[in-house]
């Protein structure tokens, strides 16, 4: 074979190879003379250049990055048009701007730069969407003078029992009305004496939060503790709410974070918000009003727990066991010592909770017993001189001390020999009921409607234990001493005439709507229950013909108000529950 016929060539370049090089990927040789390569050649084929050549992507990572904050834009726009995005988050904002303005920084962190410092609140913005809130607000009747009265009294007498939001004196109903509006409207709704007026309010507050968390799912400090004033100290009610409202509150404390440290790396999804180019609030520390709301969310859904026995306490945290010590220290305001107080008593009642949850249903041993009865006499010791006496300090600490002992009137009593740590059981818990009433009743009725739910819950326990104290069937247990020591009939008497006083201040032309008459009569049904079987036990050598014409009250007077007839939460499922 010949091979000197064909003329020595080069390699063509990268993308230059010839048509028919380029389909059968083989290497192209141009000849010297420019006729073609040496495949063509030697195959005697015509040699055509390739019609094109391959290009290289010109567009930079920004361009990119700019078409697609271009179509981000345009999804925006396309939302907005339709009526203000209805599935885009509150919080959400479209950075594209940020970074035009600072192209080194990041979403995430050019939202930490524009935030409001913690602990200050944040302004309302006026959007057309406030105002049929602010309409709303002028239709209520309520004068600027009303209204700093009525928040003057939420914050002396209120607060004294639960202090989870802190409300400086120096803060007017205008300013605080502006700065957490949902707050404002739920200390008007909670503490209006008019029925009507308080009618309007708590129908205009569920809407509120029923839209805000199940259909705007917008949680905020400010639906917090509004949330937590409105239940707990909602004075009427349809039915029963609270284990559904509690339910409620863990979700927006569990939304917002604030059971938890500051984390410190963002989660998934946050990341991934912050990659595709939309706000995220990042909180860089807990406030103390963030703190001090945890710990009250602590405090109210612990005590339905322990109540109700359908719901479990919001999961105690090393972040809101550090708390207590920060709101110790901090000193912000003088509640704080309180809150921290009662705080420490109920984590003492939510072990046995949590004992009888998990248990047998059998009563603890006495090791048990005296172990928890140290742990509240270690936090007893532990309270600051100042609170040693206050009342609400008092009435968690015998309320506790109630449910540390109540067990023992579940132990079959033993007839040949008596054990005598159940007999002391007993007797604690016959003084601790005796205690709690002794601080409960000089209470005036006028100051009723400035207790929460968690009180009036202590309360039926004290007197659901008293009456079990009073009818115990037990051969080493004195019923009359029980009877000369707290007389339950006497103790019912006085509760139902305080209730009364209480509820003469509303509008009686709506006595449904009037939880406190509803409890005056409801106390008076649980007497005429009551009082037969107690003279009875108390009288044994009285006929009974006797004992109702000497002591108990005629039908004719009492009010025709079965027990099991009641459906108020702090009512009905209190005593339905013991």
């Amino acid at each position: 074979m010949d091979t000197n016929h064909v003329p020595s060539g080069t390699p063509a370049p990268y993308g230059r190879a010839c048509l028919n090089c380029t389909r059968a990927k083989s290497k192209c040789i141009l000849l010297s003379n420019g006729n073609g390569c040496e495949r063509c050649q030697r195959l005697k084929k015509d040699c055509r250049p390739s019609p094109s050549v391959r290009k290289r992507n010109g567009r930079s990572s920004a361009s990119r990055t700019a078409q697609l904050e271009a179509k981000l834009d345009n999804i925006v726009s396309l939302l907005q048009a339709n009526g203000g995005a209805p599935g885009l988050p509150a919080d959400w904002e479209n950075a594209t701007t940020i970074n035009t303005a600072r192209p080194n920084i990041l979403p995430c962190q050019a939202t930490n730069l524009n935030s409001t410092p913690p602990g200050i609140p944040s302004p309302v913005p006026s959007a057309p969407g406030d105002s049929p809130l602010v309409e709303f607000w002028k239709s209520l009747r309520i004068s600027p003078e009303e209204a700093e009265k009525t928040i003057r009294n939420f914050r002396t007498n209120n607060m004294r029992y639960i202090p989870f939001i802190h409300i400086p004196p120096n803060v007017t109903s205008q300013q605080l009305r502006t700065e957490k509006p949902f707050v404002w409207m739920c200390i008007m709704a909670v503490l209006t004496p008019g029925i009507d007026q308080r009618d309007i309010l708590f129908s205009r507050i569920t809407d509120i939060i029923h839209q805000k968390i199940l259909v705007d799912v917008a949680p905020s400090m400010d639906l917090l503790l509004g949330l937590m004033i409105f239940v707990s100290w909602t004075t009427y009610t349809r039915r029963p709410f609270l284990n559904f409202y509690s339910h409620m509150v863990m979700g927006l404390v569990c939304d917002l974070g604030i059971n938890q440290a500051v984390p410190k790396e963002l989660s998934t999804m946050q990341a991934f918000k912050c990659a595709v180019g939309w706000k995220q609030h990042v909180s860089t520390s807990r406030t103390i009003e963030e703190r001090r709301a945890v710990l009250g969310c602590f405090l109210l859904t612990s005590c339905v727990a322990l109540t109700m026995f359908r719901v479990d306490a919001l999961r105690w945290t090393p972040h809101m066991e550090e708390s207590l010590t920060i709101l110790m220290e901090a000193k912000e305001c003088p509640d704080d010592e309180l809150l921290v107080t009662l705080v420490k008593i109920q984590l003492v009642m939510d072990k046995v909770y949590h004992l009888r949850r998990d248990g047998d249903n059998q009563a603890p041993s006495l090791m048990y017993t005296k172990s928890i009865q140290a742990q509240l006499e270690s936090v007893k010791n532990q309270t600051p001189p100042h609170l040693k006496e206050d009342r609400s300090v008092l009435l968690h600490y015998y309320t506790a001390e109630i449910i540390i002992h109540e067990a023992a009137l579940r132990d079959t009593p033993s007839v040949t020999s008596p054990e005598l740590h159940r007999l002391e059981s007993l007797c604690a818990c016959l003084q601790a009921a005796k205690s709690w009433f002794d601080t409960w009743l000089p209470i005036p009725g006028e100051l009723y409607l400035g207790i929460p739910f968690t009180m009036y819950f202590q309360f039926s326990r004290a007197l659901v234990t008293l009456y079990k104290l009073s009818t115990l069937d037990d051969p080493a247990w004195d019923r009359n001493m029980v009877r000369n020591t707290a007389n339950i009939l006497e103790i019912l008497d006085r509760i139902a005439y305080n209730m009364k006083i209480c509820a003469s201040s509303f509008d009686v032309s709506a006595p449904e709507w009037n939880i406190f008459d509803k409890g005056m009569k409801m106390t008076q049904s649980i007497k005429q229950g009551w009082e037969p079987q107690l003279m009875e036990i108390w009288y044994p050598n009285v006929p009974p013909s006797g004992i109702e014409s000497d002591f108990v009250t005629p039908s004719s007077t009492m009010p025709d108000f079965p027990i099991n007839g009641f459906d108020d939460a702090w009512m009905m499922e209190v005593f339905g529950s013991m």
